[in-house]
């Protein structure tokens, strides 16, 4: 190794080097219990599948919701003391998971896991984003982003199978996943250092409700710059209140003829922050009851369309109130500076485009591996693996090839790969860097398409992972740039949206594009064509983002 190299690794301080071992740590321990999770509540526990099903569905909105909360949260309180909450959180939860076999407690317990999961998430990437800097950001999470896979790969496929051979009910993978969580107090206690952070002034802090509330100005300021923009164009708060009458019987009307909540309810939601917004700019006739006591007012109405609307899921109904009560943060929310929502909006934007190249990674859970067992022929794969193990004296193996192995493939090459590419694009332009590794990522995706054949089909999934290990860790580097330095595990924990939306979007329109092209027409070919148009509407956007809205990296 070179001086140079060496002097790029010195720069780190030692707690950077512990929060990279939490995040092992952690990922590893979610990771092991998520490999058996499923199978181990239906065949363990007898679980019904549908049953399984809502449990991941709802812990999977926490882990990625929770973190707006919980970054700003620590960016008032301090890192040290929400890792502290994160991992007592995780162990517990775990913990209680492996001894429980009733539905409600095993449900209950990884909520708790998850609230742990989600609290530790924007911690450890503002931590480091604050122990880094522009000479070694990029370095840095991708040293952050190498550990994630080294953990998500080495539990799984070593400590998993070890420990379900020695322990047929399987709750020792998860005892263990407590344990891994569980040891990090320690360090967290004994050695971990708070990041430097800005001094706050006085005038800056603020109570509990009110820095939950500032936690969503982000998501909020598309819908406060447009009631800036039309407070300012219609000069008229009658004219204001017609509008919002007239938009109100639209949605209503709508959900009469298409039956479309979905529409309704988004129409919903921004009738409700216009009227708050334009309630606590003009009116007064709430002000005998205070801004909280309005808000809870409005928020209880709302609630309770929700609950007594026809055809929605327990589901649908829970996830829609929980999205709906954070409307009363715009009372507590000063809505008057246009410039820093505009900025915030900015960051939405990219988050959102963004978002589109993980549409095309979640396939790797979905139709990837559907595209496996139905098409792929691994034969000669299986050959040449099996020839290995025979000639370092492996008698009789069976090496086969199976879906699993995609993730393998993908955590390896990162494993592999992650720190040089890092040192490669360290010093390289974020924006245009990202655009080229979607680039990489969207080839991969095309290369599925030229035919079946194992070899062509490993080429594609080694050339996306190469793509996705330079574009993540590029992307949260930039937002740690970028960010406002004394709110940096907010804006961390708002990235964390392109989990949710690239899972969401993803799966479902993964499945319908593959029943439509692969099952009904049987053109996979097609498939992958129309993924790869996808990463190349997200780099085009990209390019006009850079262009056009991109902030300047302040550095630190």
């Amino acid at each position: 190794m070179t001086e140079k190299k060496k002097g790029l690794f010195k720069s780190f301080p030692g707690t950077y080097w512990l929060t990279v071992t939490m995040e092992f740590f952690e990922r590893g321990s979610y990771y092991g219990m998520m490999s058996i999770l499923s199978v181990y509540m239906v065949e363990k526990l007898g679980f019904a599948k549908e049953s399984v099903g809502l449990i991941k569905g709802t812990i999977q909105p926490i882990l990625y919701f929770l973190p707006i909360i919980s970054g700003a949260l620590a960016d008032r309180f301090g890192y040290r003391r929400t890792l502290v909450v994160a991992f007592t959180l995780l162990s517990i939860g775990y913990l209680i998971t492996s001894q429980m076999t009733a539905y409600s407690t095993v449900f209950l317990a990884l909520c708790v896991m998850a609230l742990g999961a989600g609290t530790f998430k924007p911690v450890i990437s503002g931590s480091i984003a604050r122990m880094t800097d522009s000479s070694n950001s990029t370095l840095g999470f991708g040293i952050f982003y190498w550990s994630i896979n080294l953990g998500a790969f080495l539990f799984p496929m070593f400590l998993v199978p070890f420990l379900k051979q020695a322990d047929p009910s399987w709750r020792w993978v998860i005892i263990a996943s407590a344990i891994g969580t569980g040891i990090m107090l320690v360090p967290t206690l004994l050695f971990f250092k708070e990041p430097p952070m800005p001094e706050k002034k006085k005038e800056d802090q603020v109570d509990i409700l009110h820095t939950i509330a500032n936690a969503f100005e982000i998501i909020y300021s598309p819908f406060i710059l447009l009631f800036i923009k039309a407070k300012a164009a219609l000069k008229s708060a009658r004219i204001l209140y017609t509008i919002i009458g007239l938009l109100t019987l639209l949605a209503a009307i709508l959900l009469i003829i298409t039956g479309s909540f979905s529409l309704a309810y988004i129409m919903l939601l921004v009738l409700g922050c216009f009227f708050i917004l334009n309630v606590k700019a003009k009116s007064k006739g709430f002000s005998r009851f205070g801004d909280t006591s309005s808000s809870l007012i409005l928020v209880a109405v709302g609630i309770l369309m929700l609950w007594i609307l026809p055809g929605l899921t327990l589901f649908s109904r829970i996830v829609t109130s929980v999205i709906y009560t954070t409307v009363f943060s715009l009372f507590k929310i000063d809505a008057t500076d246009e410039s820093k929502f505009s900025d915030y909006f900015k960051f939405l934007l990219l988050v959102c485009i963004y978002s589109g190249f993980w549409v095309l990674y979640f396939q790797m859970f979905d139709s990837v591996l559907w595209y496996v067992n139905d098409y792929i022929d691994a034969t000669s794969l299986n050959n040449v693996v099996n020839k290995s193990l025979s000639f370092i004296g492996i008698s009789n193996p069976h090496w086969h090839f199976d879906v699993e192995h995609v993730t393998v493939i993908n955590a390896g090459t990162i494993i592999v790969l992650q720190i040089l590419i890092s040192i490669i694009v360290r010093n390289t332009k974020a924006l245009p860097t990202m655009m080229f590794a979607i680039g990489l990522g969207t080839l991969g995706m095309a290369i599925l398409a030229i035919n079946q054949n194992i070899w062509v089909f490993m080429l594609g999934i080694i050339i996306f992972s190469i793509g996705e290990m330079t574009a993540h860790p590029k992307f949260i580097s930039y937002i740690g740039l970028t960010a406002p330095k004394e709110r940096l595990a907010t804006f961390m924990g708002y990235i964390f949206l392109y989990g949710v939306i690239g899972s969401s979007v993803g799966a479902i329109v993964g499945a319908k594009l593959y029943v439509h092209f692969v099952d009904t027409l049987n053109q996979p070919r097609t498939l992958w064509l129309i993924f790869s148009m996808i990463g190349v509407i997200t780099i085009i956007s990209l390019f006009f983002y850079n262009k056009f809205l991109t902030p300047k990296e302040t550095g630190k």
